[in-house]
């Protein structure tokens, strides 16, 4: 059964990676994208694997041993081909490798998906309607109140899918995403031992990614409609007319406010790099 809340961390981790490293493995002895990202990516292919990763018994626990073996693999030559696919080659789906090369600050990608997507949308939701700047006086990005819509704890499985659907459906949003390139990335994914369901999902939906209307028909209240239009915002960098005009198209289907999209546009842009 597709975890989309892990699923959701993996995009979001990936896009802490960034693109830069997209197509090319490291060479035989460099790490394979820093210690920050390699923490990501342990943490990232330790949640997906379910124990079984990309070699026999590389990885069979779950919590802090499980992500140390993971970190360790990530050493290996093998490894660091899989780092770099899924780093690189996710991420540069996601945000683009062909634009500003900017990626999710690794800190604020650690708080995993679900927690950044409504910390960004929570903040951003709360100063709008009390009338603040955008991302006036925050200094760090937090996950939101548990006990908020915008909390871990309201988010269901069903919502996590959706906000994921968004990311990719943005990613897709000018057109350029090769076809051939998203085979190579899913087919290392499947290497690296992702959940069949997982990588299935990817697969289909970069290949035909919810459309706007999709999107907005999913979006049963105002805060996931901030929390999906937030989603969509982390997945690209828009510097492409193609890439704004989707976003205002979003917009204006998810019914906000051009005041509060301001306000989720500088949350986005405050947690890249």
């Amino acid at each position: 059964m597709l975890d989309a809340k892990k699923l959701l961390d993996a995009l979001i981790g990936s896009a802490a990676a960034g693109p830069s490293s997209a197509g090319a493995a490291p060479a035989e002895g460099t790490p394979a994208a820093g210690g920050s990202v390699g923490d990501l990516l342990g943490s990232v292919i330790g949640q997906l694997t379910g124990g079984t990763g990309g070699q026999p018994g590389s990885i069979t626990e779950t919590g802090a041993d499980l992500v140390s073996q993971a970190r360790q693999y990530l050493d290996s030559p093998e490894g660091r081909n899989i780092a770099s696919a899924v780093a690189g080659g996710l991420a540069g789906l996601l945000l683009g490798s062909r634009g500003s090369g900017k990626s999710i600050a690794g800190s604020a990608a650690s708080l995993g998906g679900i927690a950044l997507i409504g910390g960004l949308a929570y903040k951003a939701y709360q100063s709008w309607q009390n009338g603040q700047p955008a991302w006036a006086g925050q200094t760090a990005i937090e996950a939101p109140p548990r006990d908020s819509a915008f909390g871990a704890d309201a988010v269901s499985q069903d919502t996590a899918l959706v906000l994921a659907r968004a990311m990719i459906a943005a990613a897709a949003s000018d057109g350029q995403i090769d076809t051939e390139e998203r085979g190579r990335i899913i087919g290392n994914l499947t290497k690296v031992g992702f959940q069949a369901e997982a990588t299935q999902f990817l697969d289909r939906e970069f290949a035909n990614p919810a459309s706007i209307t999709q999107l907005a028909s999913a979006a049963t209240s105002e805060e996931l409609a901030v929390q999906i239009y937030t989603a969509s915002r982390l997945a690209i960098e828009p510097d492409t007319e193609a890439e704004r005009a989707y976003l205002q198209e979003l917009a204006d289907a998810l019914s906000l406010s051009p005041d509060l999209v301001a306000h989720i546009d500088a949350g986005a842009t405050a947690a890249k790099v």
